[in-house]
């Protein structure tokens, strides 16, 4: 992205959210919560809360250890959602 295309934050408005798309990876890849907290060494609740999109940050060592083992990349797990007004 070029300077000039950078939108600059003056007032409160809506930005968009961040959706994460790893309870469809895990169904795909067809592990459950448990298994991927054991091969990834993530708390439980930290995966469950992403599965649920309830997450309000993600660590980037959670990222990278749930790319790794599911074999996928960050877009496949995160997901931009610009508002739509």
């Amino acid at each position: 992205m070029s300077k000039d295309n950078l939108k600059p934050i003056i007032q409160e408005i809506e930005f968009g959210t961040i959706k994460v798309n790893l309870d469809k990876l895990m169904q795909k890849a067809g592990i459950s919560t448990y298994r991927l907290n054991t091969a990834t060494n993530v708390r439980f609740q930290t995966i469950q809360s992403l599965k649920e999109n309830n997450a309000t940050r993600i660590d980037f060592n959670v990222l990278s250890r749930l790319c790794f083992s599911l074999g996928c990349d960050v877009s496949d797990i995160l997901e931009y959602v610009p508002n739509k007004k």
